[in-house]
């Protein structure tokens, strides 16, 4: 690769410290009697937790996959590194959020190691556009002197590039990590120079790529992982052929990220940075070259595409949509501007390093053009998604199977974990989507559902399509938090009843009511905990990664079972294939789909052993439905009822 960043060296199967005698792994650090309990006074032992270490640490002593469900409050973060740490395996953890990455890195494996007294390198790995660019701060800070355009931000960024080491973004206490600003300072694998960048030998992704190679454990996201794998970021080299051990966690959301980078993408945003990056390194190395007429050709017609779907009122669409012929042609008019600044950057590439990334950009661009407006790959689903500023044209494999079963050729022992893996006892519909077999397993959570909390389905609720359902609804809910005085979690399946509800409800009760969109989500939770009583109305966004243990959270009420929209491209394309194959697309894909992410919704509820609360699903279907079973049985054991005095008796 032209990169510059190396490789980790190949250790493969090799133990660092420590190791097995034969296949068998055993310990007691987490028993009764064992070091954590000893040496850690808040630490509970639990029988869950003890037996998933054990089945964690069999499979790193012989090899395999382990599937393994495990509940809210099991402990399966401990699970997983206690025997990683005391066998002493190389390993890469993955997670589905950066919540969940920082506190295994900053908290988890510190602790763990400190009780069994061992000693761990541990390396936490991110995106590269976590990492500031000293090459392109260098170029927007030159832009901003040719343009006389004065940006604190810009100013206060390269007052902390002078000091940082890590060159972390997460470091700056004054420009928000979702600033604008960081765009212009970081790099994405289309614009990184690798080894032929000026400020190679200072590249913060280049320094903690060195760190990793020192690392036993290297802690990333599920981005970053299938990024590697896919020879998308090429920057980091791979990780997965020198590692003993992957395991994920948060495993839940692996089927969807796979999707994304088993496919591909081409953003107006990509083109208009392409546009951008032209324009300062044709300043900078002086090709000569004319691009008068090739750059705002491009801008033209990105501007194009944008307003020949405006017609459109949908921010979803699929590849029917180049069958409408105002479309089609401003996709054609970008081909053949695209076409124009290619062969422009053609001639200017010698001139210097830049320019020539640039071409190569503008190469791979109208490559992905093409194979979107034409491409002819069966399990390929193109669709584009929109806004009235930006079109990102997209590309979704309909199997994602056979692709990760390749991928796991690079590892000895995977391990994939989850509080919400399984519909009932069934792993199937999990591991079908990844192409994986192995041992499966599923441990419960160890809280006290039956005395801490309750299930309300509302009796004589009409079916969500009905046109009374909202009413009646907003009545449940008021009714709801008037008995639990606020402190509850509003969770909709789509931004019309949400906003439609919160409207009518905002005005009759008197605790703050947070509305997702109108901050962002950080500030958001930072409200909702403050305040001890607010509700907070929020869509898929919320229903997962949100922890707020505590009476501040006592109830979580659910509209409908969340059920994707039909209408999602992807989703319409594999029903389609899965009834060729002569499967039920219902049964096999939908409702496996909204059990999972039910619990997930669900989930937030019951954060820790003191927690109590009442969860309410309004959709009569759970209990009417022939399907609805299953959802019921994939539910923590809570009591139920259908009379609102039940739940207002709870909270008394």
């Amino acid at each position: 690769m032209e990169s510059g960043i190396p490789s980790l060296p190949e250790v493969s199967h090799r133990l660092f410290r420590g190791s097995v005698t034969g296949p068998e792994y055993h310990s007691d650090a987490l028993s009764d009697n064992g070091l954590f309990h000893s040496r850690l006074p808040r630490f509970v032992p639990r029988r869950a937790q003890q037996e998933m270490a054990l089945e964690v640490g069999r499979v790193l002593a012989e090899g395999g996959t382990l599937v393994a469900e495990s509940g809210t409050g099991t402990g399966k973060t401990y699970a997983y590194l206690v025997p990683v740490i005391e066998q002493g395996v190389r390993a890469v953890i993955s997670t589905g959020t950066r919540h969940l990455q920082d506190q295994i890195f900053h908290r988890d494996i510190s602790e763990v190691g400190r009780v069994l007294g061992r000693s761990v390198n541990a390396v936490m790995l991110k995106g590269r556009s976590n990492y500031l660019c000293r090459y392109r701060l260098r170029q927007a800070m030159s832009q901003t002197s040719l343009t006389g355009d004065d940006d604190p931000a810009l100013a206060e960024i390269a007052r902390w590039a002078a000091s940082t080491r890590e060159g972390d973004i997460a470091e700056m206490q004054g420009v928000g990590e979702q600033a604008p600003v960081w765009r212009l300072v970081t790099s994405t694998s289309d614009n990184c120079l690798g080894g032929k960048c000026p400020e190679h030998a200072g590249c913060h992704v280049m320094k903690a790529r060195q760190k990793a190679l020192q690392g036993d454990i290297v802690v990333v996201n599920h981005h970053l992982f299938l990024s590697d794998r896919t020879l998308k970021d090429d920057g980091f080299g791979e990780l997965l052929p020198h590692c003993d051990a992957v395991i994920f966690d948060e495993a839940h959301s692996l089927p969807s990220v796979a999707s994304d980078f088993f496919g591909f993408s081409l953003s107006s945003f990509q083109l208009e940075e392409l546009c951008r990056d032209v324009v300062v390194a044709e300043r900078e190395e002086g090709s000569a070259v004319d691009f008068a007429d090739a750059l705002p050709a491009m801008t033209r017609a990105v501007v194009q595409v944008n307003t020949a779907l405006h017609g459109s009122q949908e921010q979803i669409l699929d590849h029917g949509v180049l069958d409408e012929i105002p479309f089609r042609q401003s996709l054609d008019q970008l081909n053949r501007s695209l076409e124009s600044l290619r062969a422009s950057l053609e001639l200017a590439a010698p001139a210097g390093e830049a320019l020539d990334k640039c071409h190569q950009r503008a190469v791979h661009l109208q490559g992905l053009l093409d194979e979107w407006a034409h491409g002819r790959d069966r399990n390929l689903v193109r669709w584009l998604s929109r806004s009235r500023q930006w079109f990102r044209l997209r590309a979704t494999p309909l199997r994602i199977d056979a692709r990760f079963r390749e991928m796991m050729q690079h590892a000895r022992s995977w391990i994939f974990t989850s509080a919400t893996l399984a519909v009932g006892n069934d792993f199937s519909a999990y591991t079908t989507q990844l192409g994986i077999d192995g041992s499966q397993r599923c441990w419960g959570s160890p809280y006290d559902f039956r005395s801490r909390s309750l299930l309300y389905l509302p009796a004589s609720m009409p079916d969500p399509r009905d046109k009374e359902y909202p009413d009646r609804m907003t009545a449940v809910i008021q009714d709801v938090l008037e008995a639990s005085r606020g402190r509850a979690f509003c969770l909709f399946t789509s931004y019309g009843m949400m906003n439609r509800i919160h409207t009518k409800l905002r005005d009759r009760l008197p605790w703050p009511m947070l509305l997702q969109g109108e901050a962002p989500r950080s500030e958001l939770m930072d409200r909702f905990r403050q305040s001890g009583d607010a509700v907070l109305f929020g869509t898929a966004s919320f229903w997962e990664g949100v922890d707020v243990p505590g009476e501040a959270l006592s109830c979580v009420i659910i509209d409908r079972l969340p059920f994707a929209a039909p209408s999602d491209p992807v989703l319409k394309s594999r029903l389609r294939a899965c009834e060729e194959e002569g499967g039920n697309p219902f049964m096999d894909i939908q409702v496996p789909a909204a059990v999972q992410a039910l619990k997930q919704g669900a989930g937030r509820l019951i954060r820790s052993e003191q927690d109590r609360g009442v969860l309410v699903i309004c959709d009569p279907r759970i209990r009417t439905s022939r399907y609805g079973a299953l959802f019921l049985q994939s539910l923590p054991p809570m009591p139920t009822c259908e009379r609102i005095e039940d739940v207002t008796r709870f909270f008394q």
